[in-house]
């Protein structure tokens, strides 16, 4: 396969990053950059060696590329995939998708209208211990799931007195965790209940925490804090479960699997690994899991991708779902 031509919109910190990752492996490489700032644009193409800087987002298209990666204002996406799909490029955007529910469901449909591509780009599913962790959990390595945990919190409100997205909580926070408990288990949410909490700022929710229960009966709970640093996920089955917090990773299976980045030799003993001590095996294969690459392989049908948008979309309904049960107080139906 030859490596795809990527045109990227958004100069900013995720702009740069997708630039790096984008090199970590052969299938794609970014030649293009847009921004609505051009000198924001032109520094990057300097600092990254690109050819081409714009602050025309039809420049982009029209430079040759294979596909865009869309990491700039989420206020700008519907816009940007329609104008790409017109014209037959296939868009990555990073999460999250989109500023609403509505406009998520709009850049599915005209992405669809058009038959291109379109990806969400979800941090979690690019790490290759979690795509074994999904593995493990398909071969009914924990039993039956019975319970989702998750926590996501990033303290720049105390830290900075502001937030860069001022958005609700359980999208800014949450949407991340809300995609990968769906990935993890194969189930579809059923019901939502939510609230939030207001305790630093007088105009800003700083936290909220929402049950979702998934198809099944499987209880989920999510709890997003604007005041603290936190990141842990757990999925808990009949027969063991798993946790991720930080660079540690607790296991309890009831059955040996043997691993493409560390094995689980005996049923029913508790094993905690640090990532530290995967780092050799996790960087042989990061390349494989960077989620540029396998868009690019997916358009090229020589590989699948976790996200598309048709499954971004249902898990946004989610998300929405506990933004509307915070509002009224209700619990929402799926």
């Amino acid at each position: 396969m030859t490596a795809l031509r990527v045109g990227l919109s958004g100069a900013g910190p995720a702009g740069l990053g997708a630039v790096q990752a984008a090199r970590s492996h052969d299938d794609c490489d970014v030649v293009a950059v847009h921004d609505r700032d051009p000198a924001a644009a032109r520094r990057l193409a300097r600092g990254s060696g690109l050819g081409f800087a714009t602050g025309d987002f039809d420049e982009l298209l029209g430079y040759g590329v294979d596909f865009v990666v869309l990491t700039g204002p989420l206020a700008d996406r519907v816009d940007q995939v329609r104008r790409a799909a017109e014209q037959a490029v296939p868009c990555l955007v990073h999460a999250p998708m989109a500023p609403d529910l509505a406009a998520a469901r709009e850049m599915a449909a005209v992405a669809a209208a058009h038959e291109v591509r379109l990806g969400v780009c979800v941090p979690g599913q690019a790490d290759p211990v979690v795509e074994q962790l999904r593995r493990m959990i398909a071969s009914d390595w924990l039993g039956g799931v019975v319970a989702v945990q998750a926590i996501r919190g990033d303290d720049e409100l105390l830290r900075a007195g502001s937030v860069t997205h001022r958005g609700d909580p359980f999208l800014t926070l949450g949407s991340e965790h809300v995609h990968l408990a769906t990935w993890l288990t194969g189930r579809r949410a059923a019901s939502v209940t939510a609230q939030t909490t207001r305790s630093f700022a007088p105009d800003l929710d700083d936290g909220g925490v929402a049950t979702v229960v998934l198809r099944g009966n499987v209880p989920c709970t999510y709890v997003m804090s604007r005041l603290t640093r936190a990141h842990a996920f757990a999925i808990h089955g009949t027969d063991g479960g798993l946790r991720i917090a930080g660079d540690r990773i607790w296991l309890s299976g009831h059955r040996p699997f043997d691993g493409h980045v560390f094995a689980y030799e005996t049923p029913g003993l508790e094993q905690v690994l640090n990532r530290r001590d995967l780092e050799h095996a996790i960087a042989a294969h990061r390349a494989g899991a960077e989620l540029h690459g396998r868009f690019a392989r997916w358009l090229d049908d020589t590989d699948d991708f976790p996200c598309p948008a048709e499954q971004a979309v249902v898990d946004l309904e989610v998300v929405y779902g506990m933004v509307r049960a915070a509002a009224t107080g209700r619990t929402v139906r799926l």
